[in-house]
């Protein structure tokens, strides 16, 4: 069984907003983390991942709620005095030092010698890739350039947890997605357990071997990329992560639901079901493949994401769900009539959130 390095426990946070009142921005967070997993804290902006983050790192405290770093209670430790590291978006390195002198300042203040500084930082210039790159400064590098020299930074010192706070945002999406690779690569080589934060889905499913959704200072699930995407437990959950088509309680039927555009359907075989159920995109089957429940649409509108087809469409009455496919060469057109669908299999019951 993995051996758990980190564990949060009951982690609450409070801030005072500007009219001096209460606001709660982490509630009750529960979490353990294995030795050598990559976790990825997925949410949008103002949820909480951050402050968590911070929390582990000793730049926040939490208001109630211990943080256990291999079995060490070090809730209340100064940063300097937890083996853990973080690397920032900004890259947070300093303008008037070498790249060596970056990588090394953390040898220095522990008072590493000379010589194993200057062997140690040649190993993390090979590591991430940069090596002949120790004399420039920082202001001769380009974006993912200085993203390795402030995680070649953040390793030197072989912390036990490595704190991602979106490192890759700043960069466009050719080189955020290389750096992606590169940085599960790196993490599988050194073996150390990352904490990563994004609010970018697909980042957190490519990189994850875990993933935990916040939502209002609350993890709503954690869970394998696998499990959050095909099984969300809460209609959050559903919403957040993918393309979702929710089918909700709504009296005595259900309502497919698509960004707050309502079909009324009656779908019998789904009454048995107290709460929401969450069909994906790329589970509405087209033209005569289709399952349980069916009806006639009309294609509005084609779309692309990279290597996906979206198909935007629209039902008798004008409502409107979406379809997602692999592949950009699909035979249906805009304006063109089809059946759209889905198997009873696909239809996965999450909790109604309110969301």
């Amino acid at each position: 069984m993995p051996k758990t390095i980190l564990e949060l426990t009951g982690i609450t946070k409070r801030f005072l907003d500007k009219e001096s009142s209460v606001s709660e921005v982490l509630t009750g967070i529960n979490l353990s983390i294995h030795e050598g997993e990559f976790v990825t804290l997925l949410g949008a902006s103002g949820c909480g991942k951050t402050t968590l983050l911070r929390i582990i790192a000793g730049l926040e405290y939490p208001d109630a709620g211990r943080v256990i770093l291999s079995g060490e209670d070090i809730t209340d430790k100064e940063p300097y005095l937890r083996n853990v590291n973080m690397v920032f978006q900004n890259y947070a390195l300093f303008p008037h030092m070498t790249v060596a002198d970056n990588i090394a300042y953390g040898l220095k203040l522990k008072k590493v010698d000379k010589v194993q500084r200057r062997q140690r930082v040649e190993e993390m210039l090979s590591l991430v890739q940069l090596e002949g790159f120790g004399s420039r400064t920082p202001d001769k590098l380009s974006g993912g350039q200085k993203q390795r020299v402030a995680i070649a930074r953040a390793i030197v010192n072989n912390p036990k947890v490595l704190l991602l706070d979106e490192p890759l945002g700043a960069l466009d999406l050719k080189l955020r997605r290389q750096m992606q690779q590169e940085l599960k690569r790196l993490q599988k080589r050194l073996g150390i357990t990352f904490i990563y934060i994004t609010h970018d889905q697909e980042e957190a499913i490519n990189m994850s071997d875990r993933i935990g959704v916040m939502n209002n200072g609350v993890l709503e699930q954690v869970g394998t990329p696998n499990e959050v995407y095909y099984h969300p437990k809460t209609s959050y959950v559903a919403g957040f992560v993918g393309d979702a088509n929710l089918l909700i309680k709504d009296g005595e039927t259900y309502a497919l639901r698509m960004e707050n555009v309502l079909l009324q359907q009656d779908v019998e075989e789904l009454e048995k079901h107290q709460t929401s159920v969450d069909i994906r995109a790329s589970e509405i089957t087209l033209e005569n493949d289709c399952g349980f429940v069916s009806c006639s649409a009309v294609v509005l509108e084609k779309s692309y994401a990279g290597g996906q087809l979206k198909l935007l469409l629209a039902l008798e009455d004008g409502q409107q769900i979406t379809a997602s496919r692999f592949g950009i060469d699909y035979n249906l057109q805009v304006g063109e009539h089809t059946i759209v669908g889905w198997k009873k299999n696909n239809a996965v019951k999450v909790a109604d959130n309110g969301k």
